[in-house]
């Protein structure tokens, strides 16, 4: 009966180990590339979100662009400040998103916010703001994955007149 026991009890405790394996393995994987699910709580501003991940919240700077500033502590609003925060917000606001990382980034930048693509479905909402004249391409010191399309998208906007590329706006001015 003892042996019969123990060997119930080895086989229980490895069915608990590999289900333990598996949502790590879920978890990390999350976390590697692609990650998806995340709630967004609020728009900062047109190149940073805060979401939900697990329990905590987490800012997100969005690789590649840079929107101009809304509410940098000790500097006035930059033209097409309010409207790029305002776009983020309706392309953004009551998502849920799923995080791209770029190893060639790294996960967090110096303000200790993670640094990712930002996805609503099948639109790449960096990309879309770029586009639509909400924010210019940023590279912060190296290549990064979706630069050429970034940097396209930039060209388009302002050939366009689009948003902060606009005369009678910022006139491509930050």
């Amino acid at each position: 009966m003892k042996r019969r026991t123990g060997g119930l009890l080895r086989r229980r405790k490895l069915v608990i180990l590999a289900v333990a394996l598996l949502v790590a393995a879920v978890a990390l994987r999350s976390w590697g590339g692609t990650g998806g699910g995340y709630p967004v709580v609020s728009v900062v501003d047109g190149d940073t979100v805060k979401v939900r991940v697990g329990g905590r919240v987490e800012s997100v700077r969005l690789i590649g662009i840079d929107a101009p500033e809304t509410d940098a502590p000790g500097r006035a609003a930059q033209c097409f400040g309010p409207e790029s925060r305002a776009k983020a917000r309706e392309l953004l606001a009551g998502q849920v998103v799923r995080l791209e990382f770029d190893e060639s980034q790294g996960r967090r930048d110096r303000y200790d916010r993670l640094l990712a693509y930002v996805w609503v479905n099948d639109v790449l909402v960096n990309e879309r703001l770029v586009r639509q004249g909400y924010a210019r391409e940023f590279t912060y010191s190296l290549p990064y994955r979706y630069q050429a399309a970034f940097q396209a998208a930039e060209q388009e906007a302002r050939a366009a007149g689009r948003g902060i590329w606009a005369a009678d706006t910022c006139g491509g001015r930050l």
